[in-house]
């Protein structure tokens, strides 16, 4: 019986271990490329912004970060003139804005008196009318969507 255990216990090692270091995961099926990456938008969701977060974890990808002018109008369009979550937050430190994946903040797109300073706008989102960006409450009603990114999945010959 010993042996039997053993060969289970190793063949469930090597078939499984695998998975657990796999650094790529398969983007959505109908995810648009851009630049490289994989985008999916969920629409006409109320999800709060720890939910699309997690969504789009739990399909390996992220919140959606923008890190430049051009990706922002390719956002914009993907948004179809919804209020979408974006993966920033300064939900830590008020004021300090971070994309949830810990890449560099560095492109800004604030609309007008944005961001608010207001206690509580912790969450970015994007205006998919005028591409432009505000912080908002977790639980905002207005945010109808979110899109998850699949970082470095596509070929960047393979852009639109």
């Amino acid at each position: 019986m010993k042996p039997y255990a053993c060969f289970t216990l190793l063949t469930s090692f090597v078939f499984f271990l695998p998975s657990l270091f796999a650094d790529k995961v398969e983007p959505a099926k109908d995810a648009v490329v851009y630049n490289g990456n994989h985008y999916k938008a969920f629409l006409d969701t109320n999800s709060t912004w720890w939910e699309a977060k997690f969504a789009c974890d739990d399909i390996g990808g992220e919140l959606v970060v923008i890190n430049d002018a051009k990706e922002n109008e390719f956002i914009r369009k993907l948004a179809k003139e919804n209020l979408i979550w974006l993966g920033g937050t300064d939900e830590f430190e008020e004021g300090v804005w971070t994309w949830d994946n810990g890449e560099a903040f560095t492109f800004k797109n604030w609309d007008d008196n944005q961001p608010s300073a207001t206690s509580g706008y912790n969450f970015l989102i994007l205006d998919g009318k005028k591409g432009k960006w505000s912080d908002t409450t977790d639980f905002s009603a207005k945010v109808k969507g979110y899109i998850c990114e699949w970082k470095g999945t596509a070929s960047k010959k393979k852009t639109k």
